[in-house]
């Protein structure tokens, strides 16, 4: 054993350890929020790439490894699942790797609404103690994008030059949205995480109010998808919202969705 493993392990370092996280709770925990903020780098290893084709760059195990969950990830849908999920776990060998995956898939789940499930059942099989905090690490950085008021501002700042950029940073953000609700839906129907489905679901109706009527539906159709996925009864505030809209619109499409999910 080592000094420094001596030294790690004697009561004194572990005592004075714990005086120092106590008396500094604050700065630890913004130092926390840093590194947890840091964009990971999904194309690492790519890095070092020779252009001279006589030169073959050596590729570590891991990162063999990584490109091969990514590919296969890529790969997997209905027909194959049962076939590559059990892949997928099985090359997820290393702790290390693990949060990278599972940011993987929650970032394909906001594109990729229809393979939702699919992730879900990778990350409902994933094992590791951290797996929780893992997810609602990376779903809380989502739904601060999504919904932060002042990261919002900045993004349509940048945009506020052209209207085409503006636009498309629009309509990605409600297909966020969207991805994230149902996203959500499906993790706390699978019981991997809990208490979260009205953090998100409270602001995406909200955003209804301020939506155009295309998106306006696309997001009820989405909702309604949700509704039938997770509750037996709506609950009375959405209701409320929805008969409001209902009420209000001047879209038979908006108004014949709204009935649908109310069952009327």
């Amino acid at each position: 054993m080592s000094l420094c493993t001596d030294i790690l392990n004697t009561s004194e370092f572990n005592g004075k350890l714990d005086t120092y996280r106590n008396n500094h709770k604050e700065e630890i925990k913004c130092l926390n929020d840093f590194l947890d903020n840091i964009e990971t780098n999904k194309k690492y290893y790519r890095i070092g790439i020779q252009k001279n084709k006589r030169y073959k760059k050596e590729n570590t195990k891991d990162t063999n490894t990584i490109k091969n969950i990514n590919s296969l990830i890529n790969k997997i849908t209905d027909i194959n699942y049962n076939t590559i999920k059990p892949q997928i776990i099985q090359l997820i060998n290393k702790d290390y790797i693990i949060p990278y995956i599972i940011e993987t898939l929650i970032e394909k789940s906001m594109l990729h609404h229809i393979y939702i499930p699919l992730y879900v059942g990778i990350l409902k099989d994933v094992q590791s103690n951290d797996k929780l905090k893992l997810i609602i690490k990376y779903c809380d950085k989502h739904f601060n994008k999504l919904f932060n008021k002042e990261l919002l501002n900045i993004e349509n700042n940048m945009n506020n030059d052209n209207f085409y950029e503006k636009l498309c940073a629009e309509n990605k953000n409600i297909d966020n949205i969207i991805g994230l609700s149902i996203l959500i839906t499906y993790l706390e129907k699978e019981k991997i995480i809990l208490g979260y489905i009205e953090k998100v679901l409270d602001p995406f109706i909200n955003t209804l109010d301020n939506a155009n009527d295309t998106d306006v539906f696309k997001m009820l159709t989405s909702f309604y998808n949700i509704s039938q996925l997770y509750y037996d009864k709506i609950p009375l505030k959405y209701m409320q919202t929805l008969q409001k809209i209902k009420n209000n619109t001047s879209s038979s499409k908006i108004k014949f969705k709204v009935m649908d999910i109310l069952g009327e």
